[in-house]
């Protein structure tokens, strides 16, 4: 059995593999990526030098393994699900950001023509959070609305500031048009619709603020014969208010500027600084301390009564990997989800997300094995 992590070096790719090691009926575990930072001390790993824009030898990294998965920058998501198909290779990624999932989920023939399965957003938020949905959904014969609400902390003792996943990412986020649903797909101001939310536990209250997200390109259609009229992401913590701050000042173009006699791109010079003061990733021999909460309200009905069913996901860093709770809840559902596809857990053909073909029961066990922790209430309207 092989399987290939693109990315495999990367913040969330790295915890992917960590994971796959522990599999012993893995016998080969390929990652493909620009740079070898890291020694997995496993001899079944072994390294491919790979930029992905290489379609010669990625199709070639890719053939005869049974799944990839895709832990690069989601812009290069469709390039790759093609190599895939190329390659014969099932495939699963952490996720699209919205605009690109829908780019994905119109390759569904294809696949399907080709007898291969692709699970697209398969991380935490996405894929965690699909999941979720996928079980409160189940308590319900018909749902109205799912509200997704995602806070974190990072408490680690250490005086700058510095990013434990995709920088390009989380600015993204920051500058494109936030999506909900509401019958329609609706646009909004990035990190508009700002609420107080108390998720309680390690992390208490934060502002969340409304963004574009990949659940909202996926979860109406999957719901649509139980009458899904509402799905809404919102996400915040202290720290994402002062990234917010430099992207209304213009750190977050991406188009070229004029500014002391040259022209720069804001987004690219702000990277750079921050890579040349340590701040773009972890720094090397501190144990991060942060927490991550995602909680999943769905409201609906139960035999003709109004119900409320809400479920939570309790993220924490992890001391034997060395790595943050924003790593690990990443790369470790796509490693799980891949061995499921690997041991015939998850069958099936075509383009999917993961409410549509992981099974809800089998997988929140193996993350709790991981010290993941999934919770669920239900309550009825007394009303």
């Amino acid at each position: 059995m092989k399987a290939v992590v693109l990315g495999g070096m990367g913040l969330t790719g790295r915890c992917a593999v960590f994971d796959l090691i522990n599999n012993n009926k893995i016998d080969e575990i390929i990652v493909g990526d620009q740079v070898k930072n890291l020694d997995f001390s496993d001899p079944r790993v072994k390294f491919v030098k790979l930029d992905v824009n290489d379609k010669e030898t990625l199709v070639k990294t890719l053939r005869g393994a049974e799944v990839v998965i895709n832990a690069v920058q989601y812009y290069h998501n469709v390039k790759i699900m093609k190599a895939a198909l190329e390659a014969k290779t099932n495939y699963l990624d952490f996720g699209g950001l919205y605009r690109v999932t829908l780019e994905q989920l119109a390759l569904d023939q294809e696949f399907k023509e080709a007898g291969l399965l692709a699970i697209v957003g398969m991380g935490a938020q996405p894929g965690i959070t699909n999941i979720m949905a996928s079980y409160a959904v189940s308590k319900l014969d018909k749902v109205d609305e799912i509200v997704i609400r995602d806070g974190w902390i990072d408490k680690t003792n250490y005086p700058k500031l510095f990013f434990t996943w995709s920088p390009a990412t989380l600015f993204d986020e920051l500058t494109m048009k936030a999506v909900h649903f509401d019958g329609s797909i609706v646009e909004s101001e990035p990190f508009s619709s700002m609420e107080e939310y108390d998720f309680g536990w390690e992390i208490g209250k934060a502002k969340i603020f409304r963004s574009i997200h990949s659940e909202i390109a996926t979860l109406p259609a999957s719901f649509v014969e139980k009458g899904i009229k509402y799905v809404e992401w919102k996400e915040g913590s202290a720290d994402i208010e002062k990234l917010k701050f430099l992207t209304d000042i213009g750190f977050g173009r991406t188009d070229k500027v004029k500014a002391g006699g040259s022209e720069l791109v804001p987004r690219e010079f702000l990277f750079d600084f921050l890579k040349s003061q340590g701040m773009f990733s972890p720094p090397e021999n501190v144990q991060v301390m942060d927490y991550e909460m995602s909680v999943l309200t769905a409201k609906g009905s139960d035999e003709g009564r109004p119900k409320k069913v809400e479920v939570k996901a309790y993220f924490k860093y992890d001391e034997k990997w060395k790595v943050s709770a924003s790593q690990k809840e990443v790369g470790v559902p796509g490693s799980i989800a891949a061995q499921m596809i690997i041991g015939g857990v998850i069958k099936g053909k075509g383009v999917k997300p993961p409410e549509q073909i992981v099974p809800v029961k089998p997988f929140f066990a193996e993350l709790g094995k991981r010290d993941i922790k999934i919770k669920s209430e239900e309550s009825f309207d007394s009303n």
